[in-house]
C-alpha cells in the first residue's frame, strides 16, 4: 500500500498543531465532526497505551508503543482544530450535541432490531443529557443555545465501507509532510520534524529496531533469562 512503511510518520511536537475553526463563523456540523474524530482518536490512543503493556511478547509491547507516540499526534492535531476561546459550557453543550447525534447515526444504520433498541435508548439518555446542558447554558451564559445548536440534526454519519476513500487519499496524498501548522509538501517539510525523524530512525524504525532477529518464544524476558 502506498505511505509504508511508516518511518516517515514522526513529528516534532511543532509541526503536530492545526489551525482551529473559528468558533463564531463554523457550522454546527463542523464543530461536531472535529470533536468526533478528536474522541475516536483519543479512545484509539487510549487503548495502545493501556493494552499494549499487557502483552508478554516484547515486540508487541514495543510495536504498541510506537503506534501509541502515533496516536497521540493525532490526538493533539484534532484537539487543536477545536476552538479554545469557546467557553466551558459552550464545549459541553456542543459535546453533548455530538454525542445524541452519533447515537442518531448508529441508530439510522442499525438494521437489526435488537441492537438498535439499544442504540436508541442511549439516544434518549444522550438527549436527556443534552436538555439539561441547555438549560444550564441559558442560565449561566444568558445565551439562547440555538446561538450553538444546529436547527435539526445533520444527515447521519454513513456507515458502509470507506476503502476506495482511503486509498485515494493515499494515492494523492502520501508526499504531504507538516510544517507548523500547515500541511506541506515533502520538500518544505519543518527542518525540526526532519532532525527528529533522523535521531528517531537513527537505527532503523523503533518497532524494526526491536523486531530485528528476534525469535519467539513461550514464556517472558524473565523466563528467556533464567
Amino acid at each position: 500500500m502506498p505511505g509504508r512503511p511508516t518511518s516517515e510518520e514522526h513529528r516534532a511536537p511543532e509541526d503536530d498543531l492545526r489551525e482551529h475553526y473559528d468558533r463564531t463563523t463554523a457550522a454546527p456540523i463542523s464543530k461536531m465532526n472535529a470533536l468526533t474524530i478528536f474522541s475516536g482518536e483519543y479512545q484509539t490512543r487510549d487503548y495502545y497505551m493501556n493494552i499494549g503493556p499487557t502483552f508478554s511478547d516484547p515486540v508487541a509491547r514495543a510495536l504498541y508503543a510506537e503506534i501509541a507516540s502515533i496516536e497521540e499526534q493525532h490526538v493533539t492535531q484534532y484537539g487543536s482544530i477545536i476552538d479554545p476561546n469557546e467557553t466551558w459550557l459552550e464545549k459541553w453543550l456542543i459535546y453533548e450535541a455530538t454525542e445524541a447525534y452519533n447515537y442518531y447515526s448508529c441508530m439510522t444504520a442499525e438494521t437489526n432490531p435488537r441492537l438498535k433498541a439499544i442504540w436508541e435508548r442511549f439516544l434518549d439518555y444522550e438527549l436527556g443529557h443534552l436538555h439539561q446542558v441547555i438549560e444550564l447554558f441559558k442560565k449561566f451564559e444568558r445565551r439562547d443555545p440555538a446561538e450553538i445548536l444546529p436547527d435539526k440534526l445533520p444527515d447521519p454519519i454513513a456507515f458502509q465501507s470507506q476503502r476506495e476513500f482511503v486509498r485515494k487519499t493515499l494515492r494523492e496524498e502520501m508526499a504531504l509532510r507538516a510544517r507548523g501548522t500547515q500541511y506541506v509538501d515533502k520538500s518544505e517539510e519543518g527542518p525540526a520534524s526532519q532532525q527528529y525523524r533522523l535521531q528517531l530512525n537513527s537505527t532503523g524504525s523503533p518497532s524494526d529496531a526491536v523486531a530485528r532477529n528476534y525469535r519467539w518464544q513461550p514464556g517472558t524476558e524473565l523466563a528467556k533469562s533464567a
